[in-house]
């Protein structure tokens, strides 16, 4: 089974010395490749990943158009872009829909990043035109470690699961970087999907297999953050949990697929 990894980031080339320079300050965190696209793909390639899901995060309105443009033009077969959206856009159908007309199967909205509860209604507009493309949103969901604040709760994502249930989501960081207990009690078990990224070695192991199996192992991705982390070395771990053969092909790559090609 091919491995995908379900989150990662880059940046363009005269970008990403500056992006990685202040990100990593602001997290203090330490980058495991240049931020750039080939940087990425090297990386992939000392890992074994076939394929990588690029998320970008656009913290202000004025570059989601700037940022989409640039990522259409990425797709190829070993990175699938997804496109960035804000919630001041002023126009989220027609952004949302020429994404869709390029080809980009989703996009991603971060709280903290964005400043931005998941329930307020400027919101709606975005996850209205999300169900009409069938356009996957890929939160970032929980705490950050450049923030104090924890916008994206379990509860909040509950509430936009209750009100959208035709809403496809991905929560990161196996549903709440830090809220972990939420995730279990709010979450586990509901029609989203969760990624293991920035998660292995923060939620102890037998949490992490435990929270997996609540929620349902067919429904967790494999997502390294990089370049926050080192994908080799998250796949390593990934490895050496007592999940069935089964559980980690699903996790490295099967699921990923289902949810790549539509049917998730």
């Amino acid at each position: 089974m091919p491995i995908i990894d379900t989150h990662t980031h880059a940046w363009p080339d005269p970008l990403a010395p500056t992006a990685i320079s202040q990100v990593g300050e602001l997290g203090s965190i330490v980058a495991h490749y240049d931020g750039t696209v080939a940087g990425l793909v090297a990386s992939m390639d000392r890992a074994g990943i076939e394929r990588s899901v690029l998320l970008p995060v656009a913290t202000k309105a004025s570059q989601v158009r700037t940022i989409n443009e640039w990522v259409v033009g990425l797709a190829n077969d070993r990175i699938v872009p997804f496109g960035a959206m804000h919630p001041d856009v002023a126009d989220p159908d027609d952004e949302i829909g020429r994404l869709c007309a390029a080809g980009v199967r989703g996009f991603k909205m971060h709280p903290e990043y964005q400043s931005f509860e998941p329930t307020e209604p400027r919101l709606q507009p975005i996850y209205r035109a999300a169900v009409e493309q069938r356009m996957t949103i890929y939160f970032h969901a929980g705490g950050d470690v450049a923030f104090d604040s924890v916008r994206g709760t379990p509860a909040s994502f509950v509430d936009v699961l209750d009100d959208w249930p035709e809403l496809r989501i991905v929560l990161a960081h196996m549903g709440g970087f830090r809220v972990w207990p939420g995730v279990r009690e709010r979450l586990a078990g509901r029609d989203v999907w969760i990624d293991t990224a920035y998660t292995l070695g923060h939620l102890p192991d037998e949490e992490f297999v435990a929270l997996a199996r609540a929620h349902g192992v067919d429904r967790v991705l494999f997502g390294s953050d990089g370049p926050w982390t080192d994908s080799k070395a998250e796949l390593a771990h990934l490895r050496r949990l007592p999940f069935t053969a089964e559980e980690l092909a699903g996790i490295l790559g099967g699921n990923a697929e289902r949810l790549l090609s539509d049917q998730g």
